[in-house]
């Protein structure tokens, strides 16, 4: 049972399992929490306290928890002030708790005893969650890693704590503000106007109105996602790199990615998304054996109200040419041919041209060539989408899908050549998750980056 015991000296302490204890302190120290574990011999301080004596603190703690305190173990570097005079040994492992690190510095503490964890800054629950500080992805990754753990109590590292559902909110709302950011970018959008439009629901708050998200927080993950910090912030030198361009105003950046990752990292392909358009330039694409798209070529900064803008240069057009003409792999999906430059050489190296599409329903997709080794294994598949047609240039291309709709129109739906020294392959299929996430379309995937990169 958990019980809660109150004290001049600490009016928010808690006995959140047996033996274990969390502790919180008023808004002025931003709403912070630390706690203390009763052991067989001594008892384990947990975070440093907010604006209570060093010396008056430890013997509260004693007197709560029936043991002297001996020792402490953070997870955040603040500052220990008196507490060593008083007689409390930082340290940075104890076998009570298991340290849980990650890459950008911070972690978090789970306490054996009643399957309890502090998070530390990890997770902010009420207070606003400055997002300026850490990396908003890896983050969110060790999130995910926290959420396996399955802990019965959660104490946040500021603000209220509770159970498991904690970790899950502070994921969504790092996702959600993530995904709104990057949609706004693949669209276009200046910051100023992402700033303002930026809405996440209710239930991703806590203490409404002081957990929105800031401009300041919004100008981080902006910053995250455009050059020159995306798409090449860490490069793994070990696998085949690709450049993937994704998002636009009608396919959002964040299923296109969970739809493509699986597929590309399967095959052997370190991917490196990007939602920002100005990332594809001869110098990125130098860095990377293959470059993906999966958007369309059109920008709306002024608003879906007003007229869109065709976002690739002619720099942006000679330099997909030159990569691919040079030895390059590139793997073009679904509408990555829709209103691009007119009659320019980056459609002429795709080998088709858009003219449209039907209505988003389930439609088959036929293998009619399965000797082609972007083919192998595949088999024809019915999935949710939307029916490209592209006319394909047969003369040069080697077309080894169709697609067919229920009122019988077909269309090329997957070809592949040889341009120059480099390799080029093109899928229509891609628009819903029901469409990436296929088996016979990952597979296709697959495929086509292994032959991309057979060489």
């Amino acid at each position: 049972m958990i019980l809660l015991l109150a004290a001049a000296l600490l009016p928010h302490v808690e006995q959140v399992a047996p033996n274990v204890w969390a502790v919180g302190f008023a808004d002025k120290h931003q709403s912070a929490n630390c706690g203390f574990v009763k052991l067989a011999n001594e008892t384990l301080l947990i975070d440093v306290p907010r604006g209570v004596a060093g010396r008056e603190y430890v013997a509260e703690v004693a007197r709560l928890a029936g043991k002297p305190v001996k020792s402490m173990i953070q997870t955040r570097p603040d500052p220990v002030g008196d507490l060593a005079a008083a007689g409390v040994t930082v340290v940075e492992r104890h076998a009570a708790a298991e340290r849980i690190p990650y890459t950008d510095g911070r972690r978090a503490l789970l306490v054996t005893a009643g399957n309890v964890l502090f998070a530390g800054a990890a997770v902010v629950n009420g207070p606003r969650a400055d997002l300026t500080k850490h990396s908003t992805r890896e983050w969110i990754g060790l999130l995910a890693v926290l959420e396996q753990r399955q802990p019965k109590v959660v104490v946040p590292g500021f603000g209220s704590w509770g159970g498991a559902g904690l970790i899950a909110r502070q994921r969504r709302f790092l996702t959600e503000v993530q995904r709104q950011v990057g949609y706004g970018i693949a669209m276009g959008r200046p910051l100023a106007v992402i700033q303002r439009d930026l809405l996440l629901p209710a239930s991703y708050y806590t203490w409404m109105p002081y957990d929105l998200p800031r401009p300041e927080d919004v100008a981080h993950v902006y910053a995250e996602l455009t050059v020159p910090r995306a798409p090449f912030a860490k490069l793994d030198r070990a696998l085949p790199s690709a450049l993937v361009l994704i998002g636009d105003r009608f396919h959002e950046p964040e299923h296109l990615e969970a739809g493509l990752r699986p597929a590309l990292e399967n095959a052997g392909v370190a991917p490196h998304f990007t939602v920002d358009v100005r990332a594809l330039t001869a110098e990125n694409l130098a860095k990377v054996r293959m470059l993906v798209v999966l958007r369309d070529g059109m920008n709306w900064p002024d608003g879906v109200d007003k007229p869109y803008q065709i976002w690739m240069t002619p720099e942006q057009e000679k330099a997909v040419v030159d990569f691919v003409q040079g030895g390059g792999a590139f793997l073009n999906l679904h509408n990555s041919m829709g209103l691009y430059p007119k009659d320019g050489p980056y459609l002429d190296l795709v080998g088709g041209r858009y003219i449209g599409h039907g209505p988003l329903e389930r439609f088959r997709v036929e293998v009619t060539d399965k000797t082609h080794p972007v083919a192998r294994g595949l088999e024809d598949w019915s999935a949710a989408d939307e029916q490209h047609t592209p006319p394909a240039d047969e003369s040069k291309v080697k077309v080894f899908l169709r697609n067919r709709s229920d009122d019988g129109q077909t269309a090329a739906a997957g070809w592949a050549y040889q341009p120059g020294k480099g390799r080029l392959v093109h899928l229509a299929s891609g628009h819903t998750r029901d469409a990436l996430e296929h088996p016979m379309f990952q597979r296709a995937v697959g495929n086509a980056v292994r032959w991309l990169l057979a060489k």
